[in-house]
């Protein structure tokens, strides 16, 4: 049995599709899977157990690289090809693999659900991990629950200059996709400060994209932009607790079974919110909420409304709830 799933972006969507090869090699497990995947987030792919081969996508590449991975598809003669992306590019390539059986993800957009089948049309507002996990039932009859598995790599000391394998981490991812994402940098800041001055013996860590100019602080790391996706999950992994919005390195640090504190604003919590359960969600019901980023207001009170405070004392009482 070969499967592929396309796949291609983004971090946070791609860990959230994790547990779909496991319930496939559950279903059948002399399955061979393989991932088409956007060449930027092909380490992500590379931590999957349970994916045999990557195919890199180059996404500047145009029709000539949609041609290539087209052809390259119909050439291992795939029994199953499933499109977790749902988009028109994605269901085109599904299309016309050769592939024996076709499925693609519930909610499919641009048009893709005329492309190839949608399978359960009816739960594409659901979680995002269980939706990905439709395909599977489509094809098996069964339900799955969502199940993370990642295999880190051997980094016995993330290679960052300031961190050693000894340290307690917090970290802090502060930035996302869109600004209805993004709790104000300001509050970050006040946050930090009371994490570093209520515990001495813990540093905290920035991770993610992006560049601020927080204060220098003797156990504040900037690792931002400094990771590749191997590391960044290895240094995840050693943080006690990670606190950002909904944005790829969170969802990463959720699979790994890391406690999360995350602030929700402009996404729909009942579809992007981790399945983990040491996952506190702090969000605040406005009127205008969710509204997937693409704001009604110009404030972003959803996420001005939350304040340093809260977030320090839903972290502290997770951080308690470890000991």
């Amino acid at each position: 049995m070969k499967i592929a799933i396309i796949k291609p972006s983004s971090l946070g969507d791609i860990i959230q599709a994790n547990p779909v090869p496991g319930a496939l090699k559950s279903a059948w497990p002399d399955a061979v899977i393989h991932w088409v995947v956007f060449e930027a987030w092909k380490e992500t792919i590379d931590l999957f157990p349970d994916v045999s081969h990557v195919i890199p996508w180059k996404r500047s590449g145009g029709i000539s690289e949609f041609i290539r991975i087209l052809r390259l598809l119909r050439r291992e003669h795939f029994d199953i090809v499933i499109d977790l992306q749902g988009l028109a590019r994605t269901a085109l390539l599904a299309r016309f693999s050769g592939a024996k059986k076709i499925i693609g993800v519930p909610g499919m957009k641009e048009f893709s659900g005329f492309i190839i089948r949608e399978a359960y049309p009816g739960s594409r507002n659901m979680n995002a991990a269980k939706r990905c996990l439709e395909t599977v039932r489509y094809l098996t009859g069964k339900t799955y629950a969502p199940r993370f598995s990642l295999a880190l790599p051997a980094i016995k000391t993330p290679e960052l200059e300031g961190i050693s394998s000894a340290d307690k981490l917090i970290g802090i991812v502060p930035f996302a996709r869109g600004a209805a994402k993004e709790w104000p940098l300001t509050r970050y800041q006040a946050l930090m400060e009371r994490i570093l001055s209520s515990f001495s013996d813990a540093k905290v860590i920035l991770l993610g994209k992006g560049s601020c100019n927080f204060p220098k602080h003797e156990r504040l790391v900037d690792a931002m932009n400094k990771t590749t996706i191997p590391q960044l999950a290895a240094v995840i992994k050693q943080c006690r607790i990670v606190v950002g919005g909904d944005t790829g390195p969170m969802h990463l640090a959720a699979a790994l079974d890391v406690p999360v504190v995350m602030l929700f604003g402009g996404s729909d919590v009942n579809e992007t919110a981790p399945v983990n359960a040491r996952a506190t969600i702090i969000r605040r019901d406005v009127a205008c909420s969710p509204c997937r980023s693409r704001p009604v207001c110009s404030d972003y009170r959803c996420l001005a409304e939350i304040t340093p405070e809260e977030v320090f004392d839903k972290m502290a009482e997770s951080l308690q709830a470890q000991r």
